[in-house]
């Protein structure tokens, strides 16, 4: 067995992710969790007790550190730039939390800081890493299903609010936006990743209609893709508060030779009790993806080069700028706008 890669979590901001990111990183013997940095000390110790990690508020210490080899950014998506560009500098290697930056500019930065201080730059999209989304992209690249015409997906849920999560993620500044920009990231990653194709134009409409949460908590996209393939999205955070499901992830794509139909709430069992939540809940028993994703990050690491099917820099570029382009047809009258590209 190679020797684990050690990665720190820098923040806490994003707290279920940097939970379930610790959790893999001390159950899967490729990594191990260093230490987690965090300024808020009871959100720092809601995180690092729980698998006995050291709880630090000085970051450039902790990248100072020699047995470091990575990190893992779940910091508000605002501070992404100057976190990832500290760590590149201590030549660090980076999986960072999505949405990647709240400006292409800054998250064109984030990836040339990491190429020029020889380091990879990995976004934390984990809906590549399912088991099922695997199966589909296996079978799109073998040609069964021809290629594809057209893809209806959605990654609903509840606002990510407090107690859960701290307040900043809906504040626009902080956060970039609301359920648009949080949810929409993964499915349109998923369009690129699937289909090998670019989005060329984007129209969305928005709504702040369940939640009263000051950023928009409904969406709906439209993608028109570089070979004429379209895709229509829901990102919304729609899902009710007594719903026994918190999220979730579905996919119909149809292709000249066949078709796929994928619903991650297939793969539950009904649990019915008094202390999770208010009686009936779905309980997922597939493959973690936050540990399918550490493993293949700390694989990426030890190896030199990205392992498939991980996602890059670039591809968190790519997805925000098609957010960013949804947010711009959304204030023109969901008129058809072309994502602006950046060249990191």
């Amino acid at each position: 067995m190679s020797t684990p890669v050690n990665v720190a979590i820098i923040g806490c901001a994003h707290r279920p992710h940097a939970w379930s990111y610790a959790r893999a990183l001390t159950s899967v013997p490729s990594a191990r969790l260093m230490a987690v940095f965090e300024e808020d000390p009871a959100l720092g110790h809601s995180v690092a007790d729980d698998f006995a990690a050291p709880l630090t508020d000085d970051l450039d210490q902790l990248l100072a550190s020699p047995e470091l080899d990575a990190v893992v950014v779940c910091s508000p998506t605002a501070r992404h730039r100057g976190q990832v560009e500290a760590a590149a500098s201590a030549g660090l290697h980076v999986l960072c939390e999505k949405p990647i930056a709240t400006t292409a500019d800054d998250a064109g930065a984030m990836i040339a800081a990491c190429r020029d201080a020889g380091v990879q730059l990995h976004a934390a999209f984990v809906s590549r890493f399912l088991p099922h989304v695997r199966s589909i992209k296996k079978a799109i690249d073998s040609g069964s299903l021809g290629e594809v015409i057209g893809l209806r997906a959605g990654n609903r849920g509840r606002p990510p609010l407090p107690s859960h999560y701290p307040a900043w993620i809906t504040q626009a500044r902080e956060s970039g936006g609301g359920a648009l920009i949080d949810h929409s990231v993964h499915l349109t990653d998923l369009v690129r990743h699937l289909t090998g194709r670019e989005v060329t134009s984007v129209a969305a409409e928005t709504g702040a209609l369940l939640w009263d949460a000051d950023v928009e908590d409904c969406a709906l996209l439209s993608l028109v893709l570089d070979n004429g393939a379209v895709a229509g999205l829901d990102p919304s955070w729609s899902v009710p508060a007594n719903s026994p499901w918190d999220y979730d992830f579905f996919l119909r794509l149809v292709g000249t030779r066949g078709s796929a139909d994928l619903d991650d709430l297939a793969e539950s069992v009904r649990v019915v009790s008094g202390r999770m939540a208010a009686g009936l809940r779905l309980a997922g028993f597939a493959e973690d993806p936050d540990a399918a994703m550490i493993e293949t990050f700390a694989a990426s690491v030890r190896e030199g080069r990205p392992v498939e099917p991980s996602a890059s820099g670039e591809d968190g570029l790519r997805a925000l700028e098609i957010a960013l382009a949804g947010y711009a047809s959304a204030s023109a009258g969901a008129r058809f706008v072309k994502p602006a590209r950046v060249a990191p």
